[in-house]
């Protein structure tokens, strides 16, 4: 956390503590864009090497 109070430039621990109650709401509703691109079809295996005897 004070790291993240460093980084945002917040004087007050406090201050930081509140907005990250804010955002962590805020960000766990919005969805992923990630979740919008299509998925590509999964990669068949390669075939097995011939067995020789």
């Amino acid at each position: 956390m004070r790291r993240i109070q460093l980084l945002m430039g917040h004087r007050s621990l406090s201050t930081t503590a509140r907005y990250l109650k804010l955002a962590t709401s805020t960000v766990c509703a919005t969805a992923s864009p990630f979740d919008l691109l299509p998925r590509p079809e999964p990669i068949p295996p390669a075939p097995p090497a011939p067995t020789y005897f």
